[in-house]
């Protein structure tokens, strides 16, 4: 009888145990989702200044300007990063309880061994929110240019004015003598 009943609470154990892995799970996979999602946002920026493809800068753009969107929203109603929070959940649904500390000061202590303050995360953050709007604000002054005679438009007239001296010049060495 002993035996069916450590059985069972073994088999119970079990079940908990997985469950409760279940938690740190969830909460690894938003946390490799919030470090992807940070680095695309980080590692992108060059994008908002160099327009070698225009279309990735495009789609950069929108994703900088809804990334930041949805980071200040969150700080105004959380006071963090909503996935933090969500991934703090998960976390401490798991026992015992992961670290209530911030993810991004959470992955500087794991990558680089350095515990930086909120107040230094703000400020991190604050300037590349800044550098993403000069940069999103630059794309759309170049685009612009593009567009108006006096940009990229002049060059593209005085560029169909050498094709038509060209298309002249061919013409001119094609003639039949009499």
């Amino acid at each position: 009888m002993r035996q069916v009943q450590a059985g069972r609470l073994r088999g119970e154990d079990s079940k908990l145990q997985s469950v409760t892995s279940m938690g740190a799970v969830i909460g690894a996979s938003i946390d490799f989702f919030h470090a992807l999602s940070m680095a695309a946002w980080v590692l992108g920026l060059p994008l908002l200044f160099w327009h070698r493809w225009p279309r990735l800068t495009q789609i950069y753009a929108i994703y900088a300007i809804g990334f930041v969107a949805i980071n200040l929203l969150s700080d105004v109603l959380l006071g963090e990063c909503f996935l933090t929070t969500l991934a703090r959940a998960a976390w401490e649904s798991n026992p015992p309880p992961l670290s209530r500390e911030w993810f991004t000061v959470r992955m500087a202590e794991a990558i680089f061994r350095l515990t930086p303050s909120h107040q230094v995360i703000k400020l991190v953050s604050e300037g590349l929110i800044l550098l993403t709007a000069a940069g999103v604000a630059y794309r759309s002054i170049v685009r612009h240019r593009a567009t108006t005679p006096s940009g990229v438009g002049a060059a593209h007239l005085r560029q169909s004015a050498n094709d038509v001296r060209d298309r002249a010049s061919v013409a001119h060495t094609l003639r039949v003598p009499r």
